[in-house]
């Protein structure tokens, strides 16, 4: 069968240089070779990447190179929402979102919002705000993002020991003599050894009414990817299960919780309100689509430029603009880079699809293939570099994931599409080549899995290559 993938990856295999020949050793530096790069007729020790470094402290005391984002947290706080959920497609830095305002609100480490945000854009700009609200409330903090399983069973024992987590880093609320009452030290006691009789779906709201008591502050509650368990869930067969704990368990701690300060859920898909969010009405939901947030995430022109300068490969802008630029937003003419794919050419200075390698979302092209023609279609069309009108909904329903405006919005907010919203239709397009070589390879996998004639292979090819 002919490939329908071919070519596009001469295309790419022709346009992806090298630029290593930049780097280069000085026996009489005392640097070690690898920690080197050429710069401007000089040898200086090259930038720290944090690839595969999410935690902001981390970050901050080991001098990652990093972009300035500490002006997410007053944000954050500020926005008019009891509890906000914000979206971005994968790897685009939520995770080190969220760890930075839970380092700068912990009322348990309130140095630290001193010494990780010194000379940050943040203390700079409000040094006020970093005196009054650093260091000043408990936090409740827990990542879904590594909960993989293929049965129900399974899950529940990754959140149950998520909560258990949670739990473990407040235990000094167990160990303070004569805090908890006794049906506490109990209760408490059962979920950190993950006993079975334990109530696990209350158990972040009831932690948020400890932390109250005692600290006499309110609880900031950070939730990152929270649509991790319900991906899993729809792809695996045990849906209903997960979405019957998780709605509890988030209503819960982020609706009408007198004991809660300010909640944040992140992730990269508004799971449709027929699932699981109807009850979290208080929910402020931004996305690329909205102007809140739209410069905290991803990476702006000018930073580009600097960071290429930087690594002395300012005349590679063009090449990495058409990799990894084109995220349009809601403010014009501001327009993202995905950080992680920039991030990686920074350090290993070579164009590659580093994003699409972070990730396995074959369950998408397999709603595309059993949604209508047309929808296959207007694919070939934005493969081609084209525009397309299509239906759009804000939020994704997992119940009826092969209809067509489903689809589109599945297709948006995981990243693959950008574009902008008119009414219930977006003009999308595919936003970069880096994109456009993993639509056309998950493509190319579900087209040989379905033993597709070769005629009509051979049609769509032709498209791509404008025959």
């Amino acid at each position: 069968m002919l490939s329908l993938c071919a070519p596009w990856r001469v295309r790419f295999a022709t346009c992806a240089p090298s630029f290593s020949s930049r780097r280069c050793a000085s026996s009489s530096s005392g640097i070690e070779p690898s920690s080197l790069v050429c710069r401007a007729d000089a040898i200086v020790p090259a930038l720290k990447y944090p690839i595969g470094v999410s935690d902001y402290k981390e970050i901050r005391e080991e001098q990652y190179f990093h972009w300035d984002r500490s002006l997410f947290v007053k944000e954050f706080y500020q926005d008019a929402g009891k509890a906000l959920l914000i979206l971005r497609p994968r790897r685009w830095a939520k995770t080190t979102n969220v760890s930075m305002a839970k380092y700068f609100f912990d009322i348990t480490q309130p140095q630290l919002a001193h010494e990780l945000f010194q000379n940050t854009k943040l203390s700079l700009e409000d040094p006020s705000f970093c005196e009054q609200y650093g260091g000043a409330f408990p936090v409740i903090s827990v990542s879904f993002g590594e909960c993989r399983a293929n049965t129900w069973e399974k899950m529940e024992q990754w959140l149950c020991q998520l909560i258990a987590d949670v739990y473990n880093d407040h235990i000094y609320l167990y160990e303070a003599e004569g805090f908890l009452k006794e049906h506490e030290t109990l209760e408490f006691s059962r979920i950190l050894k993950r006993n079975a009789t334990a109530f696990y779906e209350p158990a972040l709201r009831k932690l948020t009414s400890l932390l109250h008591r005692y600290h006499k502050k309110r609880v900031v509650v950070l939730i990152d990817e929270y649509d991790k368990p319900v991906n899993e869930a729809y792809r695996h067969g045990y849906f209903d299960d997960a979405i019957s704990f998780l709605t509890s368990a988030y209503t819960s701690v982020l609706k009408d919780n007198v004991h809660l300060e300010k909640g944040l859920l992140t992730g990269v898909l508004r799971v449709a309100k027929a699932d699981y969010l109807s009850d979290l009405n208080n929910l402020e939901v931004y996305s690329l689509l909205d102007t809140s947030f739209a410069d905290k995430y991803g990476v702006l022109e000018e930073e580009v430029v600097s960071a290429l300068e930087q690594e002395g490969m300012g005349d590679q802008l063009q090449a990495v603009r058409s990799y990894y630029d084109g995220y349009d937003t809601a403010i014009p003419d501001l327009r993202l880079y995905n950080p992680w794919s920039l991030l990686n050419f920074l350090k290993h200075q070579r164009l590659a699809p580093y994003w699409t390698e972070t990730g396995r979302y074959d369950f998408i092209a397999e709603a595309m293939w059993a949604g209508p023609m047309e929808m296959r279609e207007k694919l070939v069309l934005l493969l081609d570099g084209k525009s397309c009108e299509v239906p759009f909904e804000t939020d994704t329903n997992f119940s009826n994931l092969k209809s067509d405006n489903a689809l589109w919005s599945l297709l948006y907010f995981s990243g693959y599409l950008t574009g902008t919203k008119s009414n219930s239709f977006l003009v999308a397009r595919v936003p970069n080549k880096e994109v456009t070589r993993e639509l056309s390879v998950m493509w190319e996998r579900l087209f040989e899995s379905k033993n597709v004639s070769e005629e009509y292979s051979f049609l769509v090819s032709a498209i791509l290559t404008g025959n």
